[in-house]
């Protein structure tokens, strides 16, 4: 029942208003970025380039982006009091559960392609347009190494496929918070501020601690610092996790009829 309930939420979610929203997301922010970036700056490499270009906004908007990929449209059916009314053909349970993998599967593969799409396109395809003009560094030039320049040995593409989709894993987890939030949180502005308030009080925390390397803006997008050894992004991925564990068994001890639906 649920595998026929996920294929049907699916279907449901791929309007030309949601494609739409994701196509802005996955291609305008990154494009506007590029553009800024595309002349005044000095560039030795096209991984410097995708660096930068998935720098400024995109990190600072990051638990909006994932919040808004499909939770509107869970909140919309919440609001309406339309998810009782599933009852009589399916239990609620199954429904709910769908909701929130069908929100974690769009939110993960949008916060993918935000990341590797810019990766392809700077790294393989602009290198032949010329939109960006390289440097030759010399002696006396040191191209900056930031957290996940580690996967650079083993090649470009490994490097780019594996820092989206640590990307896209914090992206799941954050909307999935915000889903199990909105299941118990009866101020549905409150259930989606939590993750977008964990993000930037955690970053303004660890800044006047001197432990930027621990925040979440460091390790999701760690261009602002110099690299950092690979476990220091599990520090506030674990804090993460912990909390989603808890909200999860939370809801799941909870009644159903004390679900905000």
């Amino acid at each position: 029942m649920l595998r026929n309930q996920l294929v049907v939420e699916l279907k449901r979610a791929l309007t030309k208003k949601n494609i739409l929203l994701w196509l802005s997301i996955i291609i305008f922010l990154p494009a506007s970025r590029f553009y800024m970036i595309s002349k005044g700056y000095q560039f030795f490499e096209p991984v410097e380039v995708f660096q930068e270009t998935i720098s400024g906004i995109i990190p600072l908007l990051f638990p909006v982006i994932v919040i808004i990929v499909y939770l509107p449209s869970f909140l919309q059916e919440q609001r309406n009091k339309f998810i009782p009314y599933t009852r009589p053909r399916i239990p609620l349970h199954i429904y709910v559960t769908s909701k929130g993998f069908v929100n974690a599967f769009f939110t993960g593969v949008v916060t993918f392609l935000l990341v590797f799409i810019p990766f392809v396109f700077i790294v393989y395809v602009e290198k032949h347009l010329g939109i960006i003009h390289y440097s030759s560094p010399t002696e006396n030039v040191r191209i900056p190494a930031v957290t996940f320049s580690q996967f650079l040995r083993y090649g470009d593409f490994a490097y780019g496929f594996i820092y989206s989709l640590w990307v896209a894993i914090n992206g799941v987890v954050y909307g999935t918070i915000a889903f199990i939030l909105l299941l118990n949180v009866s101020n549905p502005f409150i259930a989606l501020s939590i993750p977008f308030l964990f993000y930037h009080v955690l970053n303004f925390v660890t800044g006047l601690f001197h432990v930027a390397m621990f925040s979440p803006l460091s390790t999701i997008f760690p261009f602002n610092i110099e690299e950092q050894p690979l476990w220091t992004v599990f520090v506030p991925f674990s804090f993460l996790i912990a909390f989603l564990v808890f909200a999860f068994v939370f809801t799941l001890r909870n009644d159903e009829k004390e679900w905000m639906i």
